[in-house]
């Protein structure tokens, strides 16, 4: 029972730190320190690892019959992972809704 529950908190501690480290990948800072191609390809497969997954548990969580702050939880990490993808691709948001469009 305790590996159990050692793979679930993973797979929740995933959905809670996913999107905010994609979000972090796609700081103005972060994206400055190095325009080098070699730093862009890690960056991008970082992030697209931790979107990959992050969206795929969170699919999981969100069909399952689970409690509500879990499928909340579900639905922060999808949304955070399409805002990171936006920051870094723009690409989902019409350049008339942004600011700095």
């Amino acid at each position: 029972m305790e590996s159990l529950a050692l793979i679930v908190s993973l797979m929740i501690g995933n959905i809670l730190f996913s999107g905010p480290f994609a979000l972090f990948l796609t700081l103005p800072r972060i994206r400055a320190i190095s325009t080098g191609i070699p730093f862009l390809i890690f960056r991008r497969l970082a992030m697209g690892t931790a979107a990959f997954t992050g969206i795929f548990l969170s699919v999981i969580f969100l069909f399952n019959d689970l409690q509500l702050i879990v499928k909340a939880l579900s639905l922060l990490c999808i949304g955070t992972h399409l805002w990171a993808t936006d920051r870094e691709y723009g690409k989902f948001i019409s350049s008339r809704l942004r600011r700095n469009g």
